[in-house]
């Protein structure tokens, strides 16, 4: 028996691809992040699309998506902290990672980072969101740039020229270089991790694609 890793997938370009690479050794299951209202309707489908197609690669038995504009609302609260709420967000994300490990017997954490594409994976945030968490984190496009992670997707299969990724919430100035222990406290002031369990009261579990997405965006709205 293959173990199971959780695999942070987007819709977006990089994090499918991630999960595809995952798959050829470790049984997957995707978790997608729903930012709706912080993105629109069309975005979400978008990744409920992808994910559908990634499934002919990575043969996963479900998704699960975890709603997570509560988790910005409160994040979002704090102006004075704005730089750190890309930071705040990935970290409490891999938060819900490790929780899902526990839930489903996963024995690690995959997601589609590569090295200075965003604020949160400069090196230095990279360790910062990474610390405290119980599951390793594999980041198999860690070294790659985009346009050798586009050669893979189209070599697998699995490109799309329409991809989900926007998120009205990221700040005008994120900051690169956090500090630990600034962020740890942001988190334990906004008491995050009883609003994450809070969270899983309105998962979704997708496992045939026919689920009524537009329905659960409206209760999430």
């Amino acid at each position: 028996m293959r173990e199971k890793v959780v695999c942070l997938v987007s819709g977006g370009i990089d994090s499918p691809v991630a999960c595809a690479l995952a798959a050829s050794r470790f049984e997957v299951l995707p978790l997608h992040f729903c930012l709706y209202p912080y993105t629109c309707e069309e975005t979400f489908l978008v990744a409920m699309e992808v994910l559908k197609d990634l499934r002919k690669k990575a043969k996963f038995k479900k998704v699960i998506v975890y709603p997570w504009a509560r988790i910005l609302d409160a994040i979002l609260k704090y102006r004075e902290k704005r730089s750190y709420a890309c930071l705040a967000c990935r970290k409490s994300m891999f938060e819900v990672a490790e929780s899902i490990c526990e839930r489903e017997g996963a024995a690690g954490i995959v997601t589609g980072e590569s090295l200075g594409q965003k604020a949160t994976q400069t090196l230095t945030n990279l360790g910062v969101t990474s610390r405290g968490i119980k599951f390793p984190i594999f980041r198999p496009l860690l070294g790659l740039d985009k346009e050798e992670i586009e050669g893979i997707s189209k070599r697998m299969g699995i490109w799309h020229e329409v991809h989900a990724g926007c998120c009205f919430a990221t700040p005008r100035y994120p900051r690169t270089r956090a500090e630990l222990e600034v962020l740890d406290k942001f988190l334990e002031d906004l008491r995050i991790r009883e609003a994450i369990q809070r969270g899983f009261e309105g998962i979704l579990e997708v496992r045939t694609f026919e689920e009524d997405f537009k329905g659960y965006l409206e209760a999430l709205a």
